[in-house]
């Protein structure tokens, strides 16, 4: 068995359980607030995140929690599981399914194990190292595309790319 095998499966229950419970928030709107870095969150991000935080720490104590709405714990053995209980909050607030529960497993200072839950399309993503990634318990990989004419780039609102030094050329259409 993988190293990070049972890891994935408990962040797996856990952000599906999450998502059952940003569903409900998302099917019924709810109001949104701005936080200081003028993004939006809602009660919806709270509370799932306090739930991922809080099941987390039931299932493992000694590891550390790093959460976008503030969970925060410091680790006792170097693991450290990083939570984002709405990724895409913008869309989530306006009805866009295009939105993800994510978990990811930090193991000295590295990333090694995530899982990302899209609830609204009821696909789930986990990938860890040494043991590939997975869409809904099947085996993905990478596109074997070499030429950015043949690429689909998807991005969520010109304001998050007109960071990247290509952001001229695409909203001009010369990309």
């Amino acid at each position: 068995m993988y190293q990070h095998h049972q890891d994935l499966d408990i962040g797996r229950t856990i952000a599906k359980r999450a998502g059952v419970m940003a569903l409900q928030y998302w099917k019924s709107g709810i109001p949104v607030d701005t936080k200081s870095d003028a993004s939006p969150v809602t009660v919806a991000d709270r509370e799932c995140e306090r739930f991922i935080a809080s099941s987390l720490e039931e299932a493992f104590p000694e590891d550390g929690l790093l959460g976008e709405e503030g969970s925060s714990k410091e680790s006792r053995n170097g693991r450290r599981w990083i939570i984002d209980p709405i990724d895409g909050t913008r869309d989530f607030v306006r009805g866009n399914p295009a939105w993800a529960v994510l978990i990811a497993l930090e193991e000295a200072g590295e990333v090694v194990a995530g899982v990302s839950y899209l609830p609204a399309l009821n696909e789930i993503f986990t990938a860890a190292r040494n043991m590939g990634s997975y869409c809904n318990d099947e085996r993905i990989h990478a596109s074997a595309i070499s030429d950015a004419s043949q690429a689909v780039l998807c991005v969520n609102g010109f304001n998050t790319v007109q960071r990247y030094g290509f952001s001229a050329g695409l909203i001009a259409g010369r990309c």
